[in-house]
């Protein structure tokens, strides 16, 4: 046994020997029990703002300890609350592999059941070695009636809601306007509380006439080039007879330059 002096309020301080050791059949449905109770307590006052919507964890355990010990369950708030986690974590495993037992049995599985395997088969298999039917039993109760109670509560919408939810916040649907309004001159009051007329709208722009494209620039031709004029007949002649001329005296200047000396002088 483990003593502990325990405040049941004001002064009164009471001495509670808490038992240890492994817990029995009897004690396990107490505290089964008790959760029951603390849930369906707690669903009644969800919707009373004066016993508070979320208690603290340490007091809602510790009425599991008074309800326990009001059934002779010696057992204090942190065993209560161990217990309770172990058991919900063993349960979880069996009905998970309860269901996969129950789907398999349309298809010739020879998987066995739970309740049909031997602990060290249980062992092997990652699952819980020393789960009781009854215990299972009361437990699957209690987690179906606290479904089907959370489930009535959001139904019915308000009051009775599960306090482990968190309500969302109020949302407002139009916005906060501000009444403060600061002191003015009379002028500027009488001012702001004229009427302010509705504006009128501007007229839109008138679209500018669109005027037709500019002419094409004019490309003056490049300029002819004309060809010397002729030479007359004149000319021609009076050319013909320069060369000539010319082509007589050369030929003379030759036949000189060919001939001998002595005939020069002479």
């Amino acid at each position: 046994m483990h003593l502990m002096m325990d405040d049941q309020g004001g002064n009164n301080a009471v001495t509670r020997e808490y038992r240890k050791g492994n817990w029995t059949v009897n004690e396990t449905m107490v505290l089964i029990e008790a959760k029951e109770m603390d849930y369906e307590r707690r669903m009644k006052r969800s919707g009373d703002h004066s016993e508070g919507r979320n208690k603290p964890t340490e007091l809602r355990w510790k009425w599991v300890e008074d309800y326990c010990w009001g059934k002779c369950c010696l057992r204090s708030q942190n065993q209560c609350n161990d217990k309770w986690d172990n058991l919900m974590r063993d349960y979880k495993k069996v009905r998970e592999y309860q269901r996969k037992v129950a789907e398999r049995e349309g298809n010739d599985s020879k998987q066995r059941s739970y309740w049909e395997m031997e602990k060290n088969e249980r062992k092997e298999k990652n699952l819980p070695s020393n789960m009781l039917r009854q215990i299972y039993d009361r437990l699957e109760e209690v987690v179906e009636k606290k479904g089907a109670q959370t489930v009535a509560a959001t139904a019915g919408g308000g009051g009775g809601s599960d306090p482990n939810i968190t309500n969302l916040p109020y949302v407002m649907d139009r916005p906060m306007v501000s009444t403060f309004q600061p002191s003015l001159p009379p002028l500027l009051q009488h001012q702001l509380s004229a009427p302010i007329p509705a504006a009128i709208p501007l007229p839109l722009p008138q679209a500018s006439p669109q005027l037709p494209p500019p002419p094409a620039p004019i490309i003056q031709p490049p300029p002819l080039s004309y060809a010397q004029p002729l030479p007359t007949i004149a000319q021609i002649l009076i050319q013909v007879s320069i060369q000539t001329h010319q082509q007589r005296e050369g030929e003379e200047v030759v036949a000189m330059a060919k001939a001998p000396v002595g005939l020069l002088t002479t």
